[in-house]
């Protein structure tokens, strides 16, 4: 039997999708690697034109603000991240997570959800929601 008379693989949207996430866990990855390294050019790569940026505090920064506060260094250390999920949303998807780090000797974490959308075959952050994760 052919293609045609089986219809579509069914097994390749689950392979698509398998590779998709594994991309955007790796993007994720490198997001966290370009905080901590002051990378605005990865950054300046990775993020679409008009990205926007919801901080802890509440405040909103579009792409430009959002380059140059990293260039301003990440003013913690001890980075760390764990990436609770990924959902794929079609030609988009929801990364959600928590980093942990110390600032000013202090240990805290912020809970982060990034939205990423296909572009051809690049994947482009569109926005990231930064939330203080209370302390016990």
């Amino acid at each position: 039997m052919t293609e045609s008379t089986l219809g579509p693989d069914p097994g390749a949207d689950e392979t698509r999708e398998a590779d998709a996430i594994a991309t955007l866990l790796e993007l994720n990855s490198h997001y966290i690697r370009a905080f901590v390294e002051s990378d605005v050019a990865w950054y300046a790569d990775h993020l679409i034109d008009d990205f926007i940026c919801t901080l802890a505090d509440g405040r909103r920064i579009d792409k430009t603000a959002f380059l140059k506060r990293n260039a301003q260094g990440p003013g913690v250390t001890d980075v760390g991240f764990e990436v609770v999920d990924v959902v794929m949303l079609g030609e988009a998807a929801r990364v959600h997570g928590t980093t942990r780090y110390t600032r000013d000797g202090t240990p805290a974490s912020t809970s982060y959800t990034d939205v990423w959308q296909r572009h051809g075959r690049r994947w482009l952050a569109v926005a990231a929601q930064l939330t203080a994760v209370a302390k016990p």
